[in-house]
């Protein structure tokens, strides 16, 4: 065990040896530089599914993501494509006697390059279309049974852009080239 041991002692100082007498030095690490993403910075994000007042229920989690970089100071802080969490915070459905449906989103926060949480505060709604004026007509022509029409329930279609804001400010660490 001993020889063995020397042994990979000579390996190593020949190994170093060489290596500093070609001319190479150890690559100095560079601390990692630092970057604030201020309060209130706009970013783009989108709909990754088609959200629909007739599926969606109050509190239900979704994720979207986000539509561009986001370069501060010529550097990345935030990535495309990076997912962007947010929640259902209003959902009906659409209703008899014409009525339209409604729904809500907020969203919530996403992760910085270095994996940091960043909150963010943006909503975006949408309302189904009332049918008050074709129940009326049914009611007219068809009695009763025309009070059964439906109004359309409200959506957000896939790749629906939505600006969003930061809701605080971040120190971000962002590898040096």
């Amino acid at each position: 065990m001993k020889k063995l041991t020397s042994a990979f002692t000579v390996l190593c100082l020949l190994i170093t040896t060489s290596y500093f007498a070609a001319g190479q030095t150890v690559p100095a690490l560079t601390p990692p530089k630092t970057v604030v993403i201020p309060d209130g910075t706009e970013i783009s994000v989108v709909t990754t599914d088609t959200l629909s007042s007739k599926t969606a229920a109050e509190g239900d989690p979704l994720n979207f993501k986000m539509e561009d970089d986001v370069v501060i100071d010529g550097s990345l802080v935030i990535a495309k494509g990076t997912i962007v969490k947010g929640v259902v915070s209003a959902a009906k459905k659409s209703g008899f006697f014409g009525k339209g449906g409604n729904l809500s989103v907020r969203i919530e926060s996403t992760q910085t390059v270095d994996n940091q949480k960043i909150r963010l505060r943006a909503s975006k709604g949408n309302e189904g279309s009332d049918k008050t004026g074709a129940t009326v007509a049914l009611v007219i022509l068809f009695g009763p049974l025309g009070f059964l029409k439906k109004g359309k329930n409200a959506e957000i279609k896939a790749g629906t852009q939505i600006k969003v804001f930061t809701d605080e400010a971040k120190t971000v660490n962002v590898p040096t080239p």
